[in-house]
């Protein structure tokens, strides 16, 4: 009886191996996709779909969203990628990459150690305060929009993308833009537009629309513009002369001389009515007046409210433009939440889509960075914290193979990225280990140099969420000891 219960308890623990090997591989498999894209020697993807269009991308997080796949891990760290995207727009590789060492790491001590899973997760919640803490000790604060600093931030976070020293400069020359207006919300003070062609720094917030007509912009001295939504087609209740005059008395009620709406039809005689008292109607996309309502921290009215012969959402502003070459019509000095205006631009729609990730990232960085502080790039800062927990471990004679699942997802990022440019990472590694804090390898030269004297940084919160989320992951994946089809929805209820 004895034997057999030793058997089953055996068993049970070889299944268990088994269903966590292949959840580790499968999330491998996923790492490998996007391992060479870190890192300013980052190499591109191709992807293509059954039906041959393809995007070319260095972006990890766009790799990982556009792969088909179907293991339940490989979704997991799908959605990994995504949340850390939507939380800092950057840092996903090395989310995945350090998820990817901890949980390879973390296979081998439960099967070759015999090690229970929470044990190792108990060890990875008690050391990645330890790490963190030191990490948050070692970040430097920057002053302002003028440090030099944070343009080694942007630079470094485009370094590896299309076009990148050219967008480094572009968000560069924004930031500074905005700074000059005394404003310091770099998420929400440039706006980014996407089209065909060359690119446009614009002082204000650009429409990619010009007016219906554009000379009735030339006879208005104070602009004053509403949004709108929903058709001006009439009648809207039941008499439309009545609609009419009413909805152009709430316009001069309100002194509005500007209507930006993504109305699909406009009654024609009140288009004449309107401009004949010179107000200017511009039509723009439902996407795009989404995003002015945002911009200009303006609400979106509705026919409805036109009828209603009383005040109404608007906004004043200095003066506005039109860019009759390039189709654009410039709000100035508009107030709300944007000062300036990027259009990114590209020869082809996939290569304007990639180039718009880059800008995101470039001011993501800058945004964090201002928000959190800096610490050195390429790997460093985690390689550092590595060498801490190592010490501490030493000094305090403890012995936790939690603490080494952490260590080795830590050395990943700078032996990656070392990999990546032609470097033996693991020897490259043993020899940064004997440098002081901050230092590391210029890549095209391999010498030692101080990471941030050398504009190498990277943002704080970026750095920190990003750890975050391939620890969360490896903790997910390490507990899970079976892999079950459920059945669906309709098998249950029936």
């Amino acid at each position: 009886m004895s034997n057999e219960k030793s058997y089953n308890t055996q068993n049970n623990r070889n299944l268990s191996l088994t269903s966590l090997a292949g959840n580790v591989m499968a999330a491998l498999e996923m790492t490998d996709l996007i391992r060479t894209t870190l890192g300013p020697r980052g190499l591109d993807k191709l992807l293509t779909d059954q039906f041959g269009h393809h995007i070319i991308t260095n972006d990890g997080y766009t790799a990982l969203v556009s792969t088909k796949t179907d293991h339940p891990i490989s979704r997991l760290l799908v959605e990994i990628a995504e949340m850390q995207q939507m939380t800092v727009g950057d840092g996903t590789t090395s989310a995945v990459i350090i998820a990817s060492e901890m949980l390879k790491e973390g296979y081998r001590m439960i099967s070759e150690y015999d090690l229970h899973p929470t044990k190792i997760i108990k060890e990875i919640d008690e050391g990645l305060p330890i790490m963190l803490n030191y990490m948050q000790k070692k970040t430097l604060k920057l002053k302002s929009l003028d440090d030099p600093l944070l343009n080694y931030v942007i630079k470094t976070a485009t370094s590896s993308k299309l076009d990148g020293k050219f967008i480094s400069d572009l968000i560069i020359q924004a930031i500074r833009l905005l700074n000059s207006k005394g404003r310091s919300d770099l998420k929400n003070g440039i706006m980014l537009l996407r089209r065909l062609g060359n690119d446009h720094l614009i002082n204000g917030i650009a429409i990619e629309e010009l007016p219906m007509e554009p000379e009735v912009i030339r006879n208005i001295n104070k602009p004053v513009i509403c949004l709108l939504k929903d058709t001006l087609k009439l009648p809207i209740t039941s008499n439309v002369e009545e609609d009419r005059n009413k909805i152009i008395s709430t316009i001069l009620l309100n002194n509005i001389n500007i209507i930006i709406t993504n109305a699909p039809e406009i009654d024609k005689i009140l288009k004449f009515n309107l401009e004949e008292k010179n107000v200017a109607i511009i039509r723009v996309s439902t996407e795009e007046l989404t995003l002015l309502s945002k911009a200009l921290q303006l609400k979106i009215l509705n026919n409805l409210d036109l009828l209603k012969e009383k005040e109404l959402s608007r906004k004043s502003m200095d003066s506005i433009s039109l860019n009759e070459e390039d189709n654009l019509t410039i709000l100035n000095n508009a107030g709300g939440n944007v000062s300036a205006t990027l259009i990114i631009g590209g020869i082809t729609d996939e290569t304007s889509k990639e180039r718009m990730r880059t800008f995101t990232d470039g001011i993501s960085a800058a945004h964090f960075a201002m928000e959190g502080g800096i610490l050195p790039g390429g790997g460093i800062a985690e390689l550092n914290c590595a060498r801490f927990l190592k010490k501490y471990m030493l000094e305090n004679n403890i012995e936790k193979p939690g603490y080494k699942v952490l260590i080795s997802g830590f050395e990943s990022i700078s032996r990656q990225i070392l990999e990546n440019a032609g470097y033996n990472g693991y020897e490259m590694l043993m020899q940064l280990n004997q440098q002081p804090d901050g230092i590391g390898i210029n890549i095209d030269t391999g010498d030692y140099i101080d990471m941030i004297n050398n504009g190498i940084v990277d943002p704080y919160i970026v750095k920190v969420s990003a750890i975050n989320a391939a620890v969360h992951i490896t903790k997910t994946i390490l507990k899970i000891d079976k892999n079950i089809l459920k059945k669906d929805e309709k098998s249950i209820n029936s």
